[in-house]
């Protein structure tokens, strides 16, 4: 397993582990008090995203090969496949929010946020699932 995949990996797992915990945490305080503001916090868990460049480092020296062409055609394909999605799933949401509402009705600020956040989360999920992907569609020698 390379770099990359080690690191799409890292990155699902923290937004599954952020978004299960997020979702009971939410839960229980529904339960508990009838509403919930607990939740931002369990997000916090989100910020080990930013230490994926430190955890999986490049080995140091010229004899450390890291990536060849393959490796950047995948990272390229995953991020236009990710920006794709990230657009898409941002103009359905808020053109569904404009339908659900209605073009009277004014918008929550929360949900500004959530929008930018949620669009943010899917644009990581589909770069690492993407480039899990095509590495797994390769042999095994490849």
């Amino acid at each position: 397993m390379n770099r990359y995949q080690r690191i799409a990996w890292f990155n699902l797992i923290v937004i599954v582990v952020a978004a299960v915990a997020t979702s009971i945490a939410i839960a229980v305080e529904f339960h508990l008090r009838g509403y919930s503001t607990i939740g931002l916090f369990f997000l916090g868990i989100l910020v080990l995203l930013k230490f994926t460049p430190f955890l999986f480092k490049q080995p140091p020296g010229p004899s450390g090969v890291v990536s060849d062409e393959r490796d950047e055609l995948i990272r390229t394909r995953a991020a236009a496949y990710a920006w794709i999605t990230f657009w898409l799933v941002l103009l359905v949401s808020c053109f569904s929010l404009w339908f659900l509402i209605g073009p009277q009705s004014s918008v929550p600020t929360i949900v500004l946020p959530l929008l930018a956040f949620g669009t943010g989360m899917v644009h990581k999920i589909v770069t690492s699932v993407a480039i899990l992907v095509q590495y797994g569609r390769g042999g095994q020698n490849e």
